[in-house]
């Protein structure tokens, strides 16, 4: 279902539809880059969408995100198998964002700092009770329309449904497939459609082999490809198709604005003296960068090393 765009968005909203820092979405609008309208008492900077459509034409970036907007889906829990099984249901489809925190007090924040379609509340959250936040959730003017799912195990779904969620869901019966039709019912999605992710599936036609290893990453502009911002990443898998990486830190604490590549490279057993060209398949960021990437330049003795790991 698709929404109507809308005119302004906060630097945190523009930072995510150009995959570059918030502070780098500052000094563009203090700069006259891009421009939109600042509030004269909080200083808080508003990103015009037809400033953002001519910036993203303008440096060849993808401008669908703002014809439709991604639905939004936060999940609230302590549990990382929990947020694993939401990643695999939800991570591959580009309509979707799915977000995490993991207590009560920062689903109410990040829920009264920008809308959310979807937010899943687990019971054992750690600070507030977790029917107290669904109920303060439902007395925030900003989250009109905003559905809530309870989470909770043992049988008690139907009597602990606490006022004001829509939902709620039993942990013990939510396997990949039930979980997914619950939650595309709920986000008003089809589950199959042409828009997942090209690059994601092209990448898992080959099986992921377990590595983590430390990496150099060297980022470059493909219009200016000798020009290289240095960085750190670790390879938490990798297959003849591409990698992921986890922790990226790069020097300048941001990445380019414009279409890049990266180039990565390996010094340690058993990928010695292995590097390859990629581009991004996927970029996450939750606490911490991560991205899968694609491999578009690999020497045939790179390609035999990953072989040799299978």
């Amino acid at each position: 279902m698709e929404r109507n765009p809308k005119e302004f968005y906060t630097t945190g909203e523009a930072a995510e539809l150009l995959d570059i820092s918030r502070s780098t979405i500052s000094r563009k609008f203090d700069r006259g880059v891009i421009s939109g309208k600042k509030n004269p008492i909080t200083g808080e900077r508003l990103v015009g969408r037809e400033s953002l459509l001519a910036f993203m034409k303008q440096h060849h970036l993808p401008v669908k995100a703002l014809v439709m907007e991604k639905k939004r889906v936060l999940l609230g829990t302590t549990d990382d198998g929990l947020f694993s099984l939401f990643q695999k249901v939800l991570d591959e489809d580009d309509r979707v964002k799915l977000e995490r925190v993991s207590c009560g007090k920062d689903v109410l924040v990040w829920c009264s700092k920008g809308r959310r379609d979807l937010s899943v509340i687990d019971e054992d959250l750690p600070d507030i009770s977790s029917s107290e936040v669904v109920r303060r959730l439902r007395r925030q003017e900003a989250q009109e329309g905003l559905k809530v799912v309870y989470l909770t195990r043992g049988g008690k779904a139907k009597q602990d449904l606490p006022l004001g969620a829509d939902e709620a869901f039993e942990r013990e019966d939510l396997d990949q497939k039930e979980l997914r039709r619950r939650l595309y019912s709920l986000l008003e999605l089809s589950e199959g459609h042409p828009g997942m992710r090209e690059e994601v599936e092209h990448q898992r036609r080959w099986p992921r082999l377990r590595t983590h290893l430390p990496a150099k990453i060297k980022v470059y502009r493909l219009r200016t490809p000798n020009r290289r911002d240095l960085g750190k990443a670790v390879v938490e898998n990798i297959s003849w198709g591409g990698a992921y990486l986890t922790g990226i830190e790069m020097e300048k604490r941001e990445l380019p604005c414009e279409p890049f590549r990266i180039l990565m490279e390996v010094d340690q057993e058993p990928l010695k003296n292995w590097r390859a060209h990629c581009k991004v398949a996927r970029l996450q960021s939750n606490g911490s960068l991560a991205a899968g990437v694609q491999f578009v330049r690999i020497s045939k003795s790179n390609l035999e090393m990953i072989q040799a790991l299978s």
